[in-house]
C-alpha cells in the first residue's frame, strides 16, 4: 500500500482508531479527539520572546463496515482547514473562532487493489513533507492539500501503483476559505481565487528501494467574487521517495503554469518549486531537514513594478519530533529566504531579508 492509499484510511490521530469496526460498536469506539498548541518565535515580528497559542480542538470519526469506510475530521480554532464561522483575520485580526472540515469522506475497497473515496480528502500530488506546518512555505500549494471530489487508488501490491482524483472544489459547497498549505498566498491570493474543476493524477514505480513517481494536475482557478470568472492552470511534478541506510529521502520538482491573473487578482504565474527532505528515525524520535526553493520565471506577475525582480528564493528547515505516547512534540526551526533575494511573501510585497522562526508544537489524542 503506497502513501497515497494509506492517507485515505489513516488520517492524523485516526491511525489509532482505524481498526476494523462493526456498525454496532459504541460511539467511543468510533470517535476520537485531539488538540494541539503551539509556541512560535519570529525574529522579525516578535519583541516579546514569542507567544503560545491554542491552534485547534479536533474531532475524528472513523468507521468500517465490510468493504465500506467513513472518515471525518472537524477542527475548531485557527488551525482549522476551513472557516465556516465567518470570522477571519481580515475582519478583526482574529481567526480563533474558525471551524471547518479537514476531512469528510465515504469510501469503498474493491478487492485488494482498488479504493474509491467520495468527499473531502487529500489530493494525490507528489509527496508531503514530514511536518507540513509551518515550514512548507516555499512548497505552498503543492504540499499538504485537500479537495472535495471523487478519488480512485490502485495498488496491486506490485511495483506499480496509481491514483486519480477529480476535485470539484477545495471545500464543501462553494466556500473558498481553505486553510491548508493553500493559504500561503499561492492558490488563493487573500481568498480572491481558488482551485476547482481540477483533474489530478499520480503514478508510481518502485525499484531499487525507491518509489519513482510522476504527478500532474490541470483545472481552473475560480474567482471568489464571481464564480463565472475563471482561468486555466496546470502543474507537473516528477519526484522520488526512498530509504537508504536508514535515512528517508524525498525529492520533487514542480513546474506550474497559472494565468497572469484571475478577475484582476495576480497569481504566481509560471515557475518551478524544488524540494528535498531527509529524515532519520531514532526510537521515539524522528529528526528531519528540508530545503525548498521557488524559481519563478522572469515574467512573474507578482512583481509590483519593473524594479522588483522575481528572484529564486530558498527556505531551510531543521526539525525533530518525539512520540511521547498520546501525541507528538515537534521542534522546528525555519530560516526563510536564505538567499536574501527579492522574496514574494504572498501579500504582493517583496522583501530581501532572511527571517528566523522557531515553533514548538504539542498535540494530544484520545
Amino acid at each position: 500500500m503506497n502513501n497515497k492509499t494509506k492517507s485515505l484510511v489513516l488520517s492524523g490521530a485516526a491511525v489509532a482508531l482505524a481498526t476494523p469496526m462493526s456498525s454496532a460498536l459504541a460511539l467511543d469506539d468510533v470517535l476520537g479527539f485531539g488538540a494541539w498548541m503551539n509556541y512560535s518565535y519570529n525574529d522579525e515580528e516578535d519583541e516579546t520572546a514569542g507567544n503560545i497559542d491554542f491552534e485547534s480542538f479536533n474531532i475524528y470519526a472513523n468507521h468500517e463496515h465490510d468493504d465500506w469506510f467513513f472518515d471525518a475530521e472537524v477542527r475548531f480554532g485557527s488551525g482549522s482547514f476551513q472557516n465556516f464561522s465567518g470570522q477571519t483575520v481580515a475582519d478583526d485580526g482574529d481567526d480563533s473562532l474558525a471551524w471547518g472540515i479537514k476531512e469528510l469522506a465515504i469510501g469503498r475497497h474493491y478487492g485488494d487493489d482498488w479504493t474509491m473515496t467520495v468527499g473531502k480528502t487529500s489530493i494525490p500530488f507528489a509527496w508531503s513533507r514530514y511536518n507540513f506546518w509551518p515550514g512548507a512555505r516555499q512548497a505552498s500549494g503543492f504540499d499538504d492539500s485537500d479537495g472535495t471530489g471523487i478519488r480512485f487508488d490502485w495498488d496491486p501490491g506490485t511495483e506499480l501503483d496509481g491514483s486519480l482524483m477529480f476535485v470539484k472544489n477545495q471545500n464543501m459547497g462553494d466556500d473558498p476559505t481553505q486553510q491548508d498549505d493553500g493559504t500561503f498566498g499561492f492558490w488563493e491570493g487573500d481568498n480572491d481565487y481558488f482551485r476547482g474543476n481540477t483533474l489530478i493524477g499520480d503514478v508510481g514505480f518502485t525499484a531499487l528501494e525507491t518509489r519513482w513517481g510522476f504527478s500532474a494536475q490541470a483545472g481552473e482557478l475560480i474567482s471568489t467574487g464571481d464564480a463565472s470568472e475563471s482561468e486555466s492552470f496546470y502543474a507537473l511534478s516528477p519526484y522520488f521517495e526512498g530509504t537508504y541506510g536508514g535515512i528517508d529521502v524525498s525529492g520533487k520538482i514542480v513546474h506550474y503554469d497559472l494565468e497572469d491573473e484571475v478577475e484582476g487578482t495576480p497569481t504566481p504565474d509560471e515557475g518551478q518549486v524544488l524540494a528535498l527532505s531527509a529524515g532519520v528515525p531514532q526510537g521515539d524520535w524522528y529528526h528531519y531537514t528540508d530545503l525548498s526553493m521557488q524559481l519563478p520565471d522572469d515574467d512573474s506577475s507578482l512583481r509590483l513594478d519593473d524594479s522588483a525582480d522575481a528572484d529564486n528564493t530558498m527556505d531551510a528547515v531543521l526539525g525533530t519530533r518525539y512520540n511521547y505516547g498520546p501525541g507528538w512534540i515537534y521542534l522546528e526551526a525555519l530560516v526563510t529566504n536564505v538567499t536574501e533575494e527579492d522574496n514574494p511573501t504572498g501579500t504582493g510585497v517583496y522583501e530581501d531579508d532572511t527571517n528566523f522562526v522557531i515553533d514548538i508544537t504539542m498535540d494530544y489524542y484520545f
